[in-house]
């Protein structure tokens, strides 16, 4: 089976059709964070608390070994990455839950 002269070139443009879909999905919301700050001030900060409770997993979690992971080849280091990102979930699940039954007792007051 002969392949078609279309496929070769068919192909590189749609990896280059993505590449450049992929930047401008990426440029385009930074453009306009930057371009009205006041409007995008609530986000912002919610970027950074999620940022700060990654950075506090990760610095909290243990970089333990045992045989269970030296059976996987899981270094210190991985181990401290897999550490830190259960306790990120565990902190926003409680977050979650906390606001949820916030808002339920706050409604009753009203």
């Amino acid at each position: 089976m002969q392949e078609s002269p279309l496929i070769n070139p068919g192909l590189f443009l749609a990896y280059a059709l993505m590449a450049v879909a992929t930047i401008l999905a990426i440029v385009f919301p930074i453009i306009q964070t930057f371009g009205d700050l006041k409007k995008a001030k609530g986000g912002l900060i919610g970027f950074a608390i999620l940022v700060a409770v990654l950075l506090l997993a990760f610095f909290l979690s243990p970089a333990e070994t045992g045989a269970f992971y030296d059976k996987h080849k899981i270094s210190p280091n991985t181990s401290k990455l897999i550490g830190g990102g259960l306790l990120a979930t565990y902190i926003v699940f409680a977050g979650v839950v906390i606001s949820i039954l916030y808002a339920e007792v706050a409604k009753w007051f009203k």
